[in-house]
């Protein structure tokens, strides 16, 4: 199969006789998913395509903006005449307060300078996740009394396409990954329950070779849950590395960094502390392979690389082209949408744009590997995996289970863990304890993890609920 060139956008562009400002944004997606119980397979599906596009009006009202958007899968004449009426009359109603909204001009009209497009699953998806998934059941051959409990692999091949009245249209191509999986470890003389470990990851390629290690770790860590006992409680030092991370930091930074944040009086003024000299923090919307990277936003502005953070100082904040235009700001490529999840993978036409981050980046430090900055430690706990760790963007809060940890015990990996809870603030004002604000090592090399490429990280003091 080769992959699809769509117009979508420019097509509806086509019919839209109004005068400006307004924009387009539409996607080809074609998705592959295999779904297996154990090691058998139960269901195949694919190439479920979806087709859509979203048309955005804005119309200026006095001192504001009137803002009004529409979604269809609908790309006859009439559906998109449909979507237009619907549009224009939301924005006759709906209010924003810009005085002005600029919308990028021309672009090449495909664009290919970020990678983000795996090219031997964009052309043969089907056999990319075949093979992957007949490659993750051949690392569990010959193993004794661990295996997969259940899981999934679903790989999405899209296009996304953004036309608007400032002569703009555009194009790009991405790949992503989806996997699901739950390792089951059981059997021998303890007695115990079963345990299970959940992998749930995000990625934009997929590589078979990585199973390798991935799935020994993967093992250790379903054994390990059988004989985790409870953590401790209190004001104890914490590590995380990076894929634990990114479900904590980016949710949180991005929106407190913000124009969304700045119209609610929630954004910190440039300058001030709010994080430890050893943060620096980069929203990368070119970062290779990253699960928000793409040449241009979800509005067609070309992406780049900005700090938020740098040595603990906050710096600009991310805009959209309707926040900027409440805050006599310049757009800085920070229009996205939420798709499924939340993520790029998902049918992202169907929501409107608002401020957010790309992928960000916390910048390595000179802790060295994780066992130097576990030995930096010394007595604390590893956190492996949080159940969930619900990252309250408003408050800036976080808190977990401990799925599977460790303990430390003189500066190395000790017992492993599990139950009780991690929490506290992400980003807080300078004099409020917070994970930022709390930072005492980072290791030397940063990996990515989703929309996050970060060191593993030492942070002093976050509140564990556990055994006393």
């Amino acid at each position: 199969m080769t992959r699809a060139e769509s117009d979508l956008a420019f097509r509806v562009a086509d019919h839209l006789k109004i005068d400006g400002p307004w924009d387009v944004y539409a996607e080809h997606l074609a998705r592959y998913e295999i779904h297996f119980d154990g090691t058998h397979i139960e269901t195949v599906r694919g190439p479920i395509t979806i087709d859509g596009y979203g048309i955005r009006v804005l119309r200026m009202a006095e001192d504001q903006v009137g803002v009004g958007y529409q979604a269809s899968a609908d790309a006859s004449s009439s559906g998109i005449s449909t979507v237009l009426t619907d549009a224009q009359a939301t924005a006759r109603h709906a209010r924003f307060p810009a005085r002005v909204v600029v919308l990028p001009g021309s672009a090449p009209r495909a664009l290919a300078d970020v990678e983000i497009s795996d090219a031997s699953l964009a052309d043969r998806p089907r056999e990319g996740v075949d093979a992957y998934v007949r490659e993750l059941f051949a690392r569990f051959e010959g193993r004794t009394g661990v295996q997969p409990s259940f899981g999934s692999v679903r790989a999405t091949v899209g296009e996304t396409t953004i036309a608007n009245s400032s002569g703009l249209a555009t194009s790009f191509h991405h790949t992503s990954v989806d996997l699901e999986l739950a390792v089951k470890a059981s059997g021998g003389p303890e007695g115990r329950p079963p345990g299970e470990y959940w992998v749930t990851r995000f990625q934009r390629r997929l590589d078979p070779r990585e199973l390798v290690v991935d799935v020994d770790n993967w093992c250790q860590r379903a054994k390990d849950v059988r004989r985790a006992e409870a953590p401790p409680a209190g004001q104890i030092p914490v590590v995380l590395p990076a894929y634990v991370l990114s479900e904590i930091v980016p949710p949180v930074v991005g929106f407190r960094m913000s124009g969304a944040a700045q119209l609610r009086q929630m954004a910190p003024e440039p300058g001030t502390m709010y994080g430890t000299e050893l943060v620096s923090i980069d929203n990368d919307g070119r970062l290779p392979w990253g699960g928000e990277s793409a040449p241009v936003d979800d509005e067609g502005t070309r992406t780049g690389r900005f700090p938020l953070l740098d040595h603990g100082k906050t710096g600009g904040l991310i805009y959209d082209a309707l926040h900027a235009g409440a805050f006599d700001r310049t757009s800085t490529a920070g229009a996205q949408r939420l798709g499924e999840f939340g993520r790029r993978a998902g049918s992202r036409f169907m929501s409107r744009p608002a401020p957010g981050p790309a992928t960000l980046a916390l910048h390595a430090g000179t802790g060295g590997t994780d066992a130097e900055v576990i030995e930096t430690v010394r007595e604390g706990i590893w956190v492996e995996q949080f159940g969930w760790a619900f990252p309250d963007p408003t408050s800036g809060a976080f808190g977990g289970e401990i799925r599977i940890g460790y303990r430390i015990r003189n500066g190395r990996l000790a017992e492993p863990i599990r139950g009780g809870t991690v929490g506290g603030l992400v980003l807080a004002a300078p004099g409020t304890p917070s994970l930022l604000n709390s930072v005492v090592a980072l290791g030397s090399t940063a990996t990515l993890s989703d929309s996050l490429r970060a060191p593993t990280i030492a942070v002093s003091g976050l509140t564990v609920a556990g055994a006393t």
